[in-house]
């Protein structure tokens, strides 16, 4: 595993655990978060503080079981990494099963993650960090 692959890893496991600490070891101080239209919550959320205070406000309307984030694929280019994560739970609320895939390209510079460009699909996510979809 590439260096950089496992810095995305990494990072990403952290912020899927609301660990600020784990996740800002990974992030650039001014790494920017872009959501879909699809996620509830801000578009764009800037340093490591507002990424994780977004996840956990994302999953206080969820159940999710242990490991119920899992990345299925990693691939990367020079500057990035693409993740196809799969994310699945339950509503709080309403009880409504949760099971969806989607991917992320995460932009790499000097060791940091730069930017997070967050995608309905896999394909999409590829095509924003140039690799073929």
């Amino acid at each position: 595993m590439s260096e950089n692959v496992e810095l995305v890893r990494r990072t990403f496991e952290a912020v899927c655990r609301g660990d600020l600490h784990d996740a800002a070891s990974g992030f650039h101080e001014q790494a920017a978060w872009h959501n879909t239209a699809d996620f509830p919550g801000p578009r764009t959320c800037v340093g490591p503080r507002a990424i994780i205070d977004f996840w956990k406000s994302l999953m206080e309307n969820f159940e999710q079981p242990e490991g119920g984030t899992e990345v299925e694929r990693a691939v990367e280019s020079d500057e990035a990494v693409v993740l196809a994560v799969r994310s699945v739970g339950r509503g709080k609320a309403s009880s409504v099963p949760i099971d969806v895939r989607w991917g992320a390209a995460f932009h790499v510079r000097g060791g940091r993650i730069t930017r997070v460009d967050v995608h309905g699909d896999w394909a999409k996510a590829l095509r924003s960090a140039g690799l073929a979809g």
